[in-house]
């Protein structure tokens, strides 16, 4: 592709996320806190301190990406003629100098964009506002459509959040969106971007089906907070996650490795396993395989250069298939240059009546029986605080079939958790189809505002020393770190008097 003086790299494929998808987040924890955020925080604290702006290069490249748009340019490059230097990941800021009429695809990934993620809007629940994933994400297409009018290229939407556009038609016309890609894109990805680049026809909603493991390739810059996938897919089947239907398959090592490789050679030695249950990885089944896991840590602790690695998920039934002693080894080997006293890992328990996380899809409990649910929990807690992990739990307010009886239980649940060394948060129930609403405040008793401020006020004394602890271990600043705890005991009077406000109108209520 010839090239001129003032646009040394024409891309014909550009890749970009949203802001709080393309910031330059130290641990995992400030990613999940700013995604949090509505309107209600101020742009230049959002900018500036939670959600620093990522660097890109004097092309426009991005110093590191979302982790799903680099698994799309691997891709791209690997079945596609196109060169790394016509399929470039970039960031909001540095679009407009990328873009012009060389550009016939920007391919845009957002977890969020409309707001409708059930942690996100339990927050605007209570926040009021507009979340800053939405907004963002709402003034990039708008900068894209523009754009857009200007040089005629296709916009494809896709991104962890793609769900929301596929059922919102409004969204997807004032935002100039001309394509939604919901899945994972190795296996019919790249056909679909070469067609659209050869003004072929192709289907304005596109849905891969399966996780397409097998056609996976190492990612050719460093991802977004160093995240590292290990597995993808789920298969637990609950209806309120995306991955739920989607069986689990596992990277091989290679590329796992490479992965690594890649994100600590661009100076990230704080680094993010990617699964939806750390735990499962190398199982074929619902029973664990601790000699995978093993063999799979044994070989990163190896790489030279790593500092920390925090974990996403877990499942309560894959934790308590583990020996204790399989448990501290598997600690051990997460222990690297820069030891963290709170390595956390998020379990859902959704509601202490597993009858009733059973009837809403989910497969998470097997092989162990529903009615054991709430003292599977409560061993999974005990399990992983004895042998050196942090249990973060999340309930569910508002499943589908809930009674008073299942909010009253969960209460007393979390209750028996909050005594022991734990991090609970409670979400709203958000469907991902039409088929169930979505649960909010305006459906709130009394017993389920005091569950959410019960699990509030153990994360108002918990949350800081997990916070400041991982921080310190990813090599956050002092300063910032005291910056962020003081902004933090703002937010906790802030949520204080949500709490007080929303218990007012629950009152009013019952009148």
């Amino acid at each position: 592709m010839p090239t001129d003086p003032a646009h040394p790299v024409r891309p014909a494929v550009v890749l970009v996320a949203d802001r709080t998808l393309s910031a330059r987040y130290k641990v995992l924890f400030e990613g999940i806190f700013a995604t949090m955020q509505t309107s209600k925080a101020p742009q230049i604290a959002m900018r500036h301190l939670l959600s620093p702006k990522m660097p890109a290069d004097a092309d426009g490249r991005a110093l590191a990406a979302a982790l799903g748009l680099r698994r799309v340019q691997a891709a791209i490059l690997d079945q596609t003629a196109l060169g790394p230097d016509d399929v470039i990941c970039t960031t909001p800021e540095a679009l407009g100098s990328v873009l012009g009429p060389w550009t016939k695809i920007v391919a845009v990934s957002s977890s969020d964009p409309l707001g409708q993620g059930m942690s996100n809007t339990t927050t605007t629940a209570f926040w009021s506002g507009e979340l800053y994933t939405a907004r963002w994400t709402r003034q990039m297409m708008g900068a894209i459509k523009t754009a857009k009018a200007k040089y005629g290229f296709t916009v494809v939407a896709g991104g962890a959040g793609a769900w929301q556009w596929a059922r919102d038609a409004e969204a997807i016309e004032s935002q100039g969106i001309d394509v939604v890609f919901e899945g994972y894109f190795e296996q019919i990805g790249p056909q679909l971007f070469s067609d659209i680049i050869n003004n072929r026809s192709v289907d304005a909603h596109v849905v891969a089906e399966g996780t397409s493991a097998d056609l996976v390739r190492p990612i050719t810059g460093a991802s977004m907070l160093g995240i590292v996938e290990l597995s993808r897919g789920c298969g637990n089947g609950c209806g309120f996650c995306t991955m739920g239907k989607v069986k689990m398959s596992h990277l091989p090592h290679e590329t796992i490795l490479a992965d690594l490789q890649t994100n600590v050679s661009a100076g990230f030695t704080s680094v993010v396993s990617g699964s939806e249950d750390f735990f499962r990885y190398g199982a074929t089944s619902g029973k664990v395989n601790f000699e995978a896991l093993r063999g799979l840590l044994t070989d990163m602790k190896r790489v030279d250069g790593l500092g920390f690695m925090q974990i996403d998920h877990g499942n309560i039934s894959s934790v308590l298939q583990y020996e204790d002693d399989q448990l501290r080894e598997i600690r051990r080997l997460l222990t690297w240059s820069q030891p963290s006293e709170y390595l956390w890992v998020n379990m859902g328990i959704e509601s202490a009546n597993g009858q009733l996380v059973v009837a809403n899809g989910s497969g998470k409990i097997a092989p162990f029986d529903p009615d054991d649910w709430g003292e599977m929990v409560r061993d999974a807690a005990d399990k992983m605080v004895r042998t050196g992990f942090y249990p973060v739990f999340s309930v569910v307010l508002g499943l589908p079939g809930e009674t008073p009886d299942d909010v009253a239980d969960t209460l007393k649940l979390v209750k028996e958790l909050v005594a022991k060394n734990v991090v609970i948060f409670p979400i709203f129930y958000e469907p991902q189809t039409a088929s169930s609403e979505a649960f909010s405040v305006a459906a709130m008793t009394a017993d389920h505002l005091e569950l959410y401020t019960v699990c509030y006020e153990n994360n108002f004394r918990r949350v800081p020393d997990l916070f400041w602890d991982n921080q310190r271990a990813g090599g956050v600043s002092w300063f910032k770190r005291a910056l962020l705890q003081l902004l933090g005991k703002t937010e906790v009077r802030a949520w204080r008097k949500n709490f007080r406000r929303i218990a007012k109108q629950i009152a009013g209520r019952a009148r």
